[in-house]
């Protein structure tokens, strides 16, 4: 029985409605909210169905309870997760609305692989004898998706998250998302479905959903505690001046994120040796390198732009002096040799085989060993950092065992507002007035690059670079040579962009 399927051909008898469900009905179409990409309706639209809808408002309701400690129902499940029994009693308000029939006080149902038994009893916990045949498809298909959704959510990490997501902040969006997700993933497997008392099944060996879902809580919690960091610097003693005079001394507009002030004294006290910063264009990898650096008073001795800078001389190369020829270190190497910090920017940009010493150089033992025969072993006060930007264009994932040398790996989200406007006001005072709609503009034009799925990145940076051209040319013509461009001669999308910007007064 492909129930899934079923589900679009079955409601109840006394409403259409989809019960607690946002206002939607049986076959809504929620084009508008989300399409799944594996959605393969004639008309690539999304439909709702009241079987499904009302399962999933059922089954979170369900967990909010469970959060609380006054659950209404409880699911078990064995170590493989293959086996999933749910016992549920009926809340109150769903035999007056008619979403249950009136004699329907608790569900059971256990999930075994593609076989499914379900069972209804009465006020009394009698099971409500006889075949199938006497519920109405309706109340039948109830039981079997709240066992499947239970199964779903301890087996599919990505709909586990979702599902917490909407139980912690009920939207609509995230409720057809919900939907739309469970009936793509099982729409064409096949279910035995039978009809069988439940009440004599030992849950004994099996765990309790409300166990995992406490863990999640708990460790979830314990992540939002913010221990007190003290940031810990190198010894003063540990560099030259001559080193000292490359750690970094940035603007006061530019603030380390409180969240790398545990990476700062694991960097300074040799835990971290090698660092990489990842996230979208703007967001301030390399400054938050740098501002790492400074915290802890350790030299940059060179910052490289792998799009651009990065050869096979990197460590260093024979140059000709006077009548001889000698071979000349980079900063590099005087970094690894003496410590101190390089920052590889956009690594994944480079060729792989101007990147085959940092293995050596990366390992326990490090070292490398330069073009003209040195063996350069690794100072204890050297500091790697790289930064990579995924999934744009002309990057290349960095080979495994490179990746494996890291000994932390950071995203860097998206800069605030906050931070962007502070940045602005800070570099171009004149553009204060006018932050605001400038951020408006940032942000409208990036929801269109990521709804579209646009091949193109908007960054501070422009913002910056219009806010200072506007101080010549006014901030509409201005736009023309900085915010424009940003569609790489898109004609419809500069279109569009002139007509993000004309909604804001700029005078």
């Amino acid at each position: 029985m492909k129930v899934f399927k079923v589900s679009y051909r079955v409601v109840r008898r006394n409403s259409d409605q989809i019960y607690k469900g946002f206002g939607f009905r049986h076959l809504s179409d929620v084009t508008q909210y989300y399409v799944h990409p594996d959605n393969e309706s004639f008309k690539g639209t999304t439909t709702l169905c009241q079987p499904i809808g009302e399962s999933v408002i059922l089954f979170t309701l369900l967990l909010q309870s469970m959060a609380k400690g006054a659950a209404f129902g409880e699911y078990y499940t064995d170590e493989e997760r293959n086996l999933v029994y749910l016992v549920l009693d009926v809340p109150t308000d769903y035999r007056e609305e008619g979403v249950v029939e009136e004699r329907i006080f608790q569900y059971r149902a256990l999930a075994k692989g593609h076989d499914i038994t379900i069972a209804a009893y009465d006020e009394d916990g009698r099971w409500l004898e006889g075949d199938m045949e006497h519920l109405h498809p309706f109340y039948k298909l109830l039981p079997v998706f709240l066992v499947l959704l239970a199964r779903e959510v301890e087996t599919n990490p990505d709909y586990r998250a979702l599902m917490e997501r909407f139980t912690a902040q009920p939207a609509a969006d995230l409720f057809v998302n919900l939907h739309e997700d469970f009936y793509q993933n099982h729409k064409t497997e096949e279910f035995d479905v039978n009809y069988t008392d439940l009440s004599g099944l030992d849950t004994d060996g099996l765990r309790p959903g409300s166990e995992s879902l406490a863990v999640t809580r708990d460790n979830k919690q314990a992540a939002r505690v913010k221990p007190k960091v003290t940031i810990e610097r190198f010894p003063d003693d540990v560099f030259t001046a001559e080193q000292r005079a490359y750690i970094p001394h940035l603007p006061q507009e530019f603030v380390l994120q409180p969240s790398l002030a545990s990476i700062c004294s694991a960097v300074a006290n040799g835990d971290l040796r090698a660092v990489l910063l990842h996230g979208p264009a703007g967001t301030g990898k390399t400054m938050s390198c740098k501002l790492i650096a400074q915290a802890i008073g350790l030299p940059i001795l060179e910052t490289i732009n792998c799009t651009e800078n990065l050869d096979e001389f990197v460590l260093g190369k024979f140059i000709p002096e006077d009548d001889r020829i000698v071979f000349r270190e980079s900063y590099v190497t005087k970094a690894i040799r003496d410590g101190g910090a390089v920052v590889f920017e956009e690594i994944n940009f480079a060729k792989p085989q101007h990147l085959a010493f940092l293995n050596s150089l990366l390992d326990d033992n490090g070292f490398v060993r330069l073009d003209n025969g040195d063996f350069v072993r690794r100072s204890p006060n050297f500091r790697f950092f790289a930064t990579m930007n995924l999934g744009y264009f002309g990057t290349r994932e960095l080979n495994q065992a490179l990746y494996n040398r890291f000994n932390a790996v950071i995203e860097i989200a998206a800069l605030s507002d906050e931070a962007i406007a502070r940045m602005l006001k800070a570099r171009v005072p004149e553009c204060a007035p006018v932050v605001d709609k400038m951020l408006g503009v940032y942000h409208k034009l990036k929801k269109k690059i990521e709804a579209e799925e646009l091949d193109i990145v908007i960054s501070p940076r422009n913002l910056e670079n219009w806010a200072r051209l506007a101080k010549y040319d006014g901030y509409v013509r201005a736009a023309e040579k900085t915010i424009v461009p940003v569609a790489k001669c898109d004609r419809a999308l500069e279109h569009a962009i002139r007509g993000i910007i004309m909604l804001y007064r700029w005078k």
